[in-house]
């Protein structure tokens, strides 16, 4: 039978449709993502191109935002044409269409999906210089209604780090959605205690408070108790973990087994942590020898705990890109 961490829900994940689903930017070209694809068997796409879907066709003249009278509009240079109004309605209206999501993944510098360093005119004057940077019309929308998502661009992906964080936040936040669809408090006690590990790594104080959510003792409805956690799980992924942290929390999984090990094994390992925490290795280097462990002593308690494998081991890829490393949303 499949062990917990085998077992992933699938996240329901935002991704601008030019990214490895269609042919729609404006110059009638796909983006191709090897991560977006890697993961498109482990989520539910919910897909939307903005400046196709408000009738500007494929393939089309670009757009770029711009300031026009003391706000930001969407200007289109060839046809001299303002597009804000049909982007805002879009916006407003297919937003309220997406549902429960657990992450998003947009177009980089996109002027209607780009989630960060959007270029940003200082008029609709065609030689008018670039004043400054933000978020496209749709993304600045979408966080607007989803603030506390987990959210990437394909670009930011190519970092390891980044996208490692990524796909944990989206598939935990995933499996609590499946806990919280359930109702039941069981569901969410055992939610919490297989990522207990895991929250330990990246936040111990929205950890406790997590926690003490789940031990209920003024005997709150079920019901206020999930709509509690799920306000305070957000927090816990708002920053990539530190390797110091991911350091003690793999020291904790070792002193199960230190005493049952010989010597060699046990250096072998403390060399294995001192690399990963020098940047030499990735975290998986020590996760997979605790692994091993675990499986040769039967340790049932961590066995179970999504810290060892938070998202699914086809998606794993040390390939990194060296860019972008540090806070989660910068």
């Amino acid at each position: 039978m499949a062990s917990v961490q085998e077992i992933f829900p699938k996240p329901r994940i935002f991704i601008s449709r030019c990214i490895e689903f269609d042919a729609c930017r404006w110059n009638g070209a796909m983006i191709g993502c090897d991560f977006v694809r890697a993961l498109k068997p482990f989520i539910e796409p919910v897909t939307r191109c903005p400046e196709a879907e408000i009738g500007l066709g494929v393939p089309r003249n670009p757009v770029r935002i711009v300031r026009h009278e003391g706000a930001l509009a969407l200007f289109q240079i060839a046809t001299g044409r303002f597009y804000t109004k049909e982007m805002l309605a879009y916006c407003a209206a297919e937003i309220a269409r997406l549902g429960d999501l657990d992450g998003a993944i947009f177009k980089e510098k996109s002027p209607s999906c780009g989630d960060r360093d959007v270029k940003i005119y200082a008029s609709a004057d065609p030689l008018a210089a670039q004043n400054g940077k933000g978020r496209g019309f749709w993304a600045e929308a979408f966080m607007q209604a989803y603030p506390d998502i987990p959210e990437e661009n394909e670009g930011r992906l190519n970092n390891f780090t980044i996208r490692e964080h990524f796909y944990t936040a989206i598939f935990t936040r995933a499996a609590f959605r499946q806990a919280k669809q359930s109702g039941t408090m069981k569901d969410l006690v055992n939610f919490h205690t297989r990522n207990k590990l895991l929250f330990m790594a990246y936040n111990q104080a929205v950890m406790r408070d997590l926690g003490r959510l789940v031990a209920n003792h003024d005997q709150l409805p079920v019901g206020h108790i999930f709509f509690a956690y799920q306000e305070q799980l957000p927090r816990m992924f708002q920053r990539i973990p530190r390797r110091g942290s991911m350091v003690n929390v793999l020291l904790h999984a070792f002193g199960y087994f230190s005493g049952q090990l010989e010597n060699r094994e046990r250096s072998h390992f403390l060399e294995l942590l001192e690399a990963y925490q020098m940047g030499r290795l990735p975290l998986s280097a020590c996760q997979t020898v605790l692994q091993s462990w675990i499986e040769r002593f039967n340790q049932e308690y961590l066995r179970g705990q999504s810290f060892f494998r938070p998202f699914p081991q086809a998606l794993i890829d040390i390939s990194d890109s060296g860019k972008g490393v540090g806070s989660a949303r910068e």
